[in-house]
């Protein structure tokens, strides 16, 4: 008897821990989320006339994993490769067709993993205030993913609604609610992983995400950032000081060389460079073509007259 109890208790332990398979990917909205980005890769001016998801023709923002009909991106090789979807010609039928779900970045791609978790899952981001939304009529991520698939009859306006209505309508009907994909599967690259993971452990996790695929994902930190704080601010100093020496001139070999001039679109072009070493860099190249120059003019003269002599 005693065996018999070890025996079912070591059973029970092993189905347990076995993982239950997934349900049909029909169930579930494939969300993918970019990393991070400059912040005008998104839509960092507020925008109230933004049209809904659904009704919305192209990508909205710049920062993605590639298009619909990308050849060589994450986004069509899931839809085409992995789940064998039909190949529409426009991008705004796919979305609408498709288990995956990439049809607009972060507001504000540069922004905190937190933030981007609220943007991403959030029901009540961009919720109307006093009438006027900052984005219009976009939502959250998990929003626009039911709603670009969410088609529903009115019996009382006799026609098939689209979109964020339709998705309403939906859910007032329990039985309708239920037949729609409710629950995620979420990939993310590099920062969107940790925004993923802000959202399953935040404390507005609404328990609807199944599976986390993060690609290049920082989940312990990262000091690429702080590297590059330093350097820029390091960058800043010396190119001052570089840019002030050179600018006033300088003797080589008893030449005097001609004062460096540094326009402003230069000089705007050479401050925007991200490591501050590639700014000094730029700027001895520069010095050194124009004394190049400089000193094969000053031997000009010296060859005329020896020929003339």
């Amino acid at each position: 008897m005693k065996y018999l109890f070890v025996l079912i208790m070591a059973f029970s332990i092993n189905c347990w821990s076995i993982p239950k398979p997934m349900e049909s990917v029909e169930n579930y909205n494939i969300v993918l989320v970019h990393g991070a980005y400059q912040a005008d890769k998104g839509e960092p001016v507020r925008n109230s006339t933004l049209n809904e998801a659904y009704y919305t023709e192209s990508f909205l923002g710049d920062a993605n994993l590639g298009q619909y009909n990308s050849t060589n991106r994450i986004t069509r090789w899931l839809a085409q490769r992995v789940f064998e979807e039909e190949n529409y010609e426009k991008n705004v039928d796919k979305v609408r067709n498709s288990y995956v779900y990439h049809w607009r970045s972060f507001s504000n791609p540069a922004n905190t993993s937190h933030n981007n978790a609220y943007e991403m899952a959030d029901r009540t981001w961009n919720m109307a205030e006093k009438g006027v939304s900052e984005f219009g009529k976009r939502r959250a991520l998990f929003e626009e993913a039911q709603e670009v698939k969410s088609s529903f009859y009115s019996v009382s306006k006799d026609d098939t609604l689209h979109g964020q209505e339709a998705l309403d309508s939906i859910r007032q009907d329990p039985d309708l609610f239920r037949k729609l994909a409710s629950r995620y599967v979420l990939v993310s690259h590099s920062m969107g992983g940790v925004a993923s993971r802000e959202y399953v452990q935040g404390d507005f996790y609404n328990g609807d995400v199944d599976k986390i695929i993060t690609l290049d994902s920082p989940h312990e930190g990262t000091g690429a950032l702080n590297m590059q704080i330093k350097n820029e601010a390091r960058g800043d100093l010396i190119y001052d000081q570089m840019a002030s020496t050179l600018a006033t001139g300088v003797t080589t070999m008893g030449l005097t060389a001609v004062p460096l001039l540094l326009s402003s679109t230069a000089t705007n072009l050479a401050r925007r460079w991200p490591q501050g070493y590639s700014r000094l860099f730029c700027l001895l190249a520069r010095w050194f073509r124009q004394m190049r120059c400089f000193r094969k003019l000053s031997r000009r003269p010296e060859t005329i007259r020896r020929r003339s002599s």
